[in-house]
């Protein structure tokens, strides 16, 4: 094997090393925070009667680990989408389903405005479902959001404009912060990217609004 094909073997394999100690870190690093959550919503059940500044760390407590879960999907997201294939996805099937089991299961209103006929969209197909539970998750759950989240899906020449707004009750310039990520940014731009779609994330202080134009086939 020629020098120039060892070093190419070498790196792929500590690329390898490295995203696999990722995903190892991500898995083991579940546990410990599922526990925290548990203990901080006893904490808040137990104190429910106590001053406003020892729920509001409560509260805190739990944001803080809820944007830990967050930050690992994110990362798990990032190293998947690689290897990942794209193709024609139906955003608009799978967030009327999401919306319905939030609805059910949870209580919260997502709201949908979409054009008749809203066309598929380019993204990685194995990672889409992947892709939706974690942008709400950002807005739901890191970002505490009031309801209604909307949700709005129109077509434009070439592409399909997709925008998520919510008031959210966490600070906008923190999440702000989770998206615009420095480089290799976070797992959601690189998804959209990855599919040839473009993303983009502002605050007006009180609602947290991400515009994204996706490919269309």
């Amino acid at each position: 094997m020629s020098p120039e094909l060892e070093r190419l073997a070498d790196f792929k394999a500590a690329e390898l090393d490295h995203e696999q100690l990722l995903r190892h870190l991500a898995h083991e690093l579940r546990q410990p925070l599922s526990g925290i959550e548990s203990i901080a919503y006893y904490f808040d059940m137990i104190l429910a009667s106590a001053e406003p500044e020892v729920r509001q760390q409560c509260e805190r407590l739990r944001r803080t680990v809820q944007q830990a879960h967050w930050l690992l999907e994110d990362a798990s997201l990032s190293m998947k989408v690689e290897h990942a294939e794209n193709g024609p996805v139906q955003l608009a099937e799978i967030f009327t389903r999401l919306g319905a089991q939030l609805a059910l299961h949870e209580e919260r209103n997502i709201e949908l405005r979409m054009d008749p006929g809203v066309p598929p969209v380019i993204l990685p197909v194995s990672l889409a479902t992947q892709f939706c539970n974690h942008l709400l998750a950002l807005y739901l759950g890191v970002g505490q959001a009031l309801d209604p989240t909307l949700i709005t899906m129109c077509a434009e020449p070439g592409g399909l404009r997709f925008e998520i707004s919510a008031e959210v009750m966490s600070d906008p310039d923190d999440l702000l912060r989770l998206v615009d990520s420095p480089w290799p940014g976070s797992g959601l731009r690189r998804v959209i990217e990855a599919a040839g779609g473009s993303m983009r994330a502002e605050s007006d202080g009180e609602a947290l609004r991400i515009s994204c134009l996706f490919s269309t086939p």
